[in-house]
């Protein structure tokens, strides 16, 4: 997964519109004093894709998505995988009671040579391209797809909380292998030794009821 374009409005420290533009950078660091708000961009990236945060420690809980005193929060992230581009929108909103709620979340696959600029116009998701998911339950299994990763081991292995990435040099050695496999895309020689046991069982099938006629 690589990051594109990050759009917050109303996200934590980020009450006003913000853009952070990722484009054609193949390295970045995010500089700056403390409270800054460094944190809350890797919070956003994260957010915009699994729905959740790792230090806001509770899955279920998205209050702590909404700047101080806004009533709506708006994250989207283009990003790529696999040479495609795909643009993930999640929506937070208070509601009268008090109640913080995702609204609304959306993956899309972007067209083709969809300019960037265009985001700028106040698309809305309907306007991105094909849509894959439509809610946050469709959204957080269609992410995990396209990425490869489900939530938990993308913030082992990919945005790692911070001082916790001493939590994947020590996990037991059967998870390490299962991310570096979903990383590295190694799930492929799995199908391929289960299809090589399908066929061998079939092939043991055929010989025994080959053997059986030539009994008879």
């Amino acid at each position: 997964m690589r990051p594109v374009r990050l759009d917050m409005h109303g996200f934590a420290a980020f009450r006003e519109p913000t853009t952070v533009d990722f484009t054609d950078a193949d390295y970045f660091a995010l500089v700056g004093p403390t409270g800054s708000g460094k944190s809350t961009v890797l919070d956003a990236i994260c957010f915009a894709l699994y729905g959740t945060v790792p230090r806001w420690r509770h899955s279920g809980s998205v209050a702590h998505a909404l700047a101080p005193s806004a009533t709506e929060a708006r994250v989207r992230l283009v990003f790529e995988s696999a040479g495609r581009r795909y643009v993930a929108t999640r929506v937070v909103r208070r509601d009268g009671k008090g109640r913080v709620k995702t609204a609304a979340a959306a993956l899309e696959r972007m067209p083709d040579g969809f300019d960037l600029r265009r985001l700028d116009e106040g698309l809305t998701i309907d306007d991105l391209g094909e849509v894959l998911a439509g809610t946050p339950s469709e959204t957080d299994a269609a992410v995990a797809e396209v990425i490869g990763l489900p939530y938990q081991q993308f913030v082992t292995c990919v945005v790692l909380p911070q001082g916790e990435f001493a939590e994947f040099l020590h996990a037991r050695p059967a998870t390490r292998q299962q991310i570096l496999v979903n990383l590295l895309g190694f799930s492929v020689y799995e199908r391929i030794r289960e299809r090589a046991v399908e066929r061998a069982a079939r092939a043991e099938a055929h010989l025994a009821a080959t053997d059986q006629l030539l009994e008879g």
